[in-house]
């Protein structure tokens, strides 16, 4: 019996020096708020953490069934096309996962 799985994207994030200036507390308080933003798309961040030999800075794993949904999620979560876009992310890369 086959399983249907979900969609998995593994985005690399490239923060900026704004981001990396603020205190520790601040820093980790930040994922929790990407989560509920993940969640308001249906999507569901499974984990995260700090990649070592790579610029970026943090990797988030998200999932998802619908691939549209990881598109509208991404947009708001960079705040793409208002004032906070490129604020604390400068840039990241995504490997979608079958």
């Amino acid at each position: 019996m086959s399983r249907r799985r979900g969609l998995k994207y593994i985005t690399f994030c490239e923060m900026t020096t704004d981001f990396l200036k603020l205190p520790l507390e601040e820093r980790q308080a930040i994922i929790p708020d990407w989560s509920q933003i993940a969640q308001k798309y249906g999507l569901k961040l499974l984990f995260w953490g700090m990649p070592i030999g790579v610029k970026e800075h943090i990797v988030v794993v998200l999932e998802t069934n619908e691939n549209e949904k990881y598109f509208m999620f991404q947009r708001e979560w960079l705040g793409l096309g208002t004032p906070e876009a490129g604020k604390l992310v400068k840039n990241t890369r995504t490997i979608t996962v079958y």
